[in-house]
């Protein structure tokens, strides 16, 4: 099953965003360290959807894995890793059923480089639940 993905351009608009609402030094905190590192993670999501293999966890640990471990921003890495894979989940129906404490202390490990991509895609698989249905 291919699963819905964050389009291009999201994922900084989030950063941007959280830079001038939390009044991070906005000319150092805002943007990118290197447009091909989030070329190279947004061709790696698309390839691994392409996998009949591939679960929704490991689809969010990609993206969280590249935002958090290589810091692909300048500021705000860890809050913008939580923030995307929280919104991959929601567009695909899911949520993490970890409070934001636990969910950043485990971002915090991978950022050091003490949890893998694999492992964190498990941690995730752990925490993820379905969206409740909308009252209707």
């Amino acid at each position: 099953m291919a699963f819905l993905l964050i389009r291009e351009g999201v994922i900084e608009a989030v950063q941007a965003e959280l830079v001038a609402d939390h009044g991070a030094n906005a000319d150092r905190a805002t943007g990118l360290r290197e447009r091909s590192m989030m070329k190279m993670m947004h061709a790696r999501v698309h390839a691994l959807n392409q996998s009949s293999a591939t679960d929704l966890a490991s689809l969010a640990a990609c993206y969280g894995y590249a935002l958090a471990h290589d810091q692909l921003f300048h500021g705000g890495n860890l809050a913008v890793a939580l923030i995307t894979i929280e919104l991959f989940l929601t567009l695909n129906g899911y949520m993490l059923s970890a409070d934001d404490t636990t969910c950043f202390l485990g971002l915090m490990v991978v950022a050091d480089g003490e949890l893998s991509a694999e492992n964190f895609a498990s941690w995730i698989r752990n925490h993820i639940v379905p969206m409740p249905p909308k009252a209707g």
